[in-house]
């Protein structure tokens, strides 16, 4: 009887396991499917992702615990002190835990300060960075740390940190004597080390691909933009472009209108966003600029054409703010059509003004049907135009403080622009952006094309 029931538990047991083993391949072989087909995506938790895994909260909680077990050993310690009459020891106690007690605030503000010492001297020393600032900074920098770790790859994490609390457990509680106990906790730890190795060294290899690729797109992006000043009789040229990352949504170009080598075009555009996709949206955008400034016979024209493409071919909320500007060589003057672009900042005489646009100032792709006017300034020996985007007058300071339209009016105002060559202007300009922001990282992208009559 008792052999027969023993019988009917194995032969339960085997067909459980045989379920959950024709659910496990079939779970196994759609993962892999999924990876094949790219819908790997659609699935709604990723691969080892943790569920409820809150490393600061967790962490408010170990210090929950620490404070519980300080003021825990600190009664104790009174206790003690009373129970055996020894006061000197109770009031060293009292007057440590009065010094940290006072302390508390001064030491979160000195960890606060330090984190980013830390911070900035480890990314400052890359592979030669010292173990114990290593140390210091892993510690100080925790939830930021484990934030940065991809999602599929955290429950290894932990499960590397539980592995070293297991050992140093083991080990303090003595769990295996002598050599077993050495190599199970060596093991445990070795381990966690080596998971913790390949999880980073994974990550490593993403990023190295990401600026390679990054890289790739960066120089695709410097190649459709001018490599030196255009030579046009009567006009001396300038201009620049800085991504404020390796690839950005700015973009200025050189063309002459349809083929007329006396009608000399200016474009300064930008993309809204920034990184890859700005700059893939810059790249088509500058495409079919080329396309349409090939057959098109005004500033208007050529937006208003291409104000569809980018309607029909961009994400909804995504614009291009496009300035265009067409020289009459001969005739000495600016035609200028404006999509939601800055104003060209004009200098004449010693004035300083910024051109207002005709009609409608949509910034491209925001409306299907719509329609662009233009505007046309007569130009004179030492005038001065700048054509530019929103990141020079946007660029702040530690304090948040813009740049803004006023202070370039008086910076392009105080300048002797006749005695300097666009280029020159430019390096005055920029030089004077950098002291306004000083070490405050670029957050925007800065094109800008000075146009000087000669």
């Amino acid at each position: 009887m008792v052999r027969q029931e023993i019988d009917n538990v194995l032969e339960t047991a085997r067909r459980e396991a045989n379920d959950i083993g024709s659910t496990l391949r079939e779970a196994a072989t759609s993962v892999r499917d999924s990876f094949r087909d790219g819908s790997i995506k659609d699935v709604p938790r990723r691969i080892n992702e943790p569920s409820g895994i809150n490393p600061v909260k967790f962490k408010k909680f170990l210090i929950v615990v620490i404070k519980l077990l300080i003021v825990f050993e600190f009664l104790g310690a009174i206790a003690e002190g009373t129970n055996t009459q020894n006061w000197s020891r109770l009031g060293i106690d009292c007057l440590i835990a009065g010094i940290v007690y006072l302390m508390w605030d001064r030491i979160k503000r000195t960890i606060a300060e330090k984190k980013e010492v830390y911070r900035r001297k480890v990314e400052a020393s890359t592979e030669t960075t010292k173990l114990l600032d290593a140390l210091i900074f892993s510690l100080l920098w925790s939830d930021e740390i484990y934030q940065d770790i991809p999602l599929d790859m955290r429950r290894l994490v932990v499960i590397s940190y539980t592995l070293i609390a297991i050992s140093i457990g083991a080990i303090f509680f003595g769990i295996g004597q002598g050599l077993v106990g050495l190599i199970l906790c060596g093991s445990l730890i070795l381990g966690a080390v080596n998971l913790l190795a390949w999880v980073m060294s994974r990550e490593r290899g993403e990023k190295e691909s990401l600026k390679t690729e990054l890289k790739l797109a960066h120089d695709v992006q410097v190649g459709l933009m001018p490599k030196e000043h255009p030579k046009v009789e009567g006009f001396d040229i300038a201009g620049l472009s800085i991504p404020a990352r390796e690839v950005g949504g700015d973009h200025y170009d050189y063309s002459c209108l349809n083929g007329d080598s006396e009608q000399f075009c200016v474009s300064v555009f930008d993309v809204s966003g920034k990184g890859m996709q700005a700059a893939m949206s810059a790249v088509f955008t500058s495409g079919a600029f080329a396309s349409e400034v090939k057959q098109s016979n005004s500033a208007a024209e050529i937006l208003t054409n291409i104000n569809k493409a980018v309607y029909t071919h961009s994400k909804r909320g995504h614009f291009v703010a496009f300035l265009l500007a067409m020289i009459d060589v001969k005739g000495r003057a600016v035609t200028f059509s404006n999509a939601g672009q800055m104003k060209p900042l004009y200098k004449s005489s010693g004035s300083v003004k910024w051109l207002d646009s005709a009609g409608v100032n949509f910034p491209l792709g925001m409306l299907s049907d719509t329609q662009y006017e233009e505007k046309t300034v007569p130009l004179n020996s030492g005038d001065l135009l700048l054509l530019m985007t929103d990141g020079f007058t946007e660029a702040m300071n530690a304090a948040g403080e813009q740049f803004g339209t006023e202070r370039l009016e008086r910076t392009v105002q105080n300048m002797d622009t006749a005695g300097l060559t666009p280029q020159q202007i430019l390096d005055h300009i920029t030089a004077a952006i950098e002291r306004h922001t000083g070490p405050v990282a670029q957050h925007d992208d800065m094109t800008m094309v000075v146009v000087k009559v000669v």
